[in-house]
């Protein structure tokens, strides 16, 4: 591996959040989309470091991004961290969530509100509804209460 301070820096914040939490996992990081970089968590019991509905893991993302950009030369470099491909599997559960909210919009001709969700999990819903035409999608709130309406779209 060459010598690369972000990813350093991402591997050491990371190690460090399994180690706290006490588990026995393993830690990897890969190159991501753009110069970016992805920190993948393998093991059993990461529950822990999941969290509810992801939060431990965007916590940690956080941190990670921000030691990734104090490194030396450092730079805005996207960070993923995952663990258990829970990132994957979260993606498919909120696709299938925002069609049947676009589907039960159209139906009765009302707007459905999601339950509140972390930007990166709204971004995935308008993503999974951008290419429907039945309707359209919009975030309403503040962090970390704010959510997404799926709307009829006007005829």
């Amino acid at each position: 591996m060459s010598e690369d301070p972000g990813r350093e820096a991402l591997l050491e914040v990371v190690r460090a959040a399994v180690e706290g939490l006490g588990l026995e996992a393993e830690v990897v990081v890969e190159d991501g989309d753009e110069n970016g970089l992805v920190a993948r968590i393998e093991g059993d019991g990461l529950d822990p470091i999941i969290g509810r509905d992801g939060e431990v893991l965007d916590a940690v993302q956080v941190l990670a991004a921000q030691a990734v950009r104090r490194q030396p030369g450092g730079q805005r470099r996207g960070v993923l961290v995952d663990a258990g491909d829970y990132r994957a599997r979260r993606a498919e559960l909120l696709t299938r969530l925002a069609h049947k909210a676009a589907d039960e919009a159209v139906e009765f001709g009302e707007e459905i509100e999601l339950e509140p969700m972390s930007a990166l999990d709204r971004r995935t819903v308008h993503m999974a509804l951008a290419d429907r035409t039945d309707i359209e999608t919009r975030s309403e709130g503040e962090d970390p209460r704010r959510r997404i309406v799926v709307v009829p779209a006007a005829e």
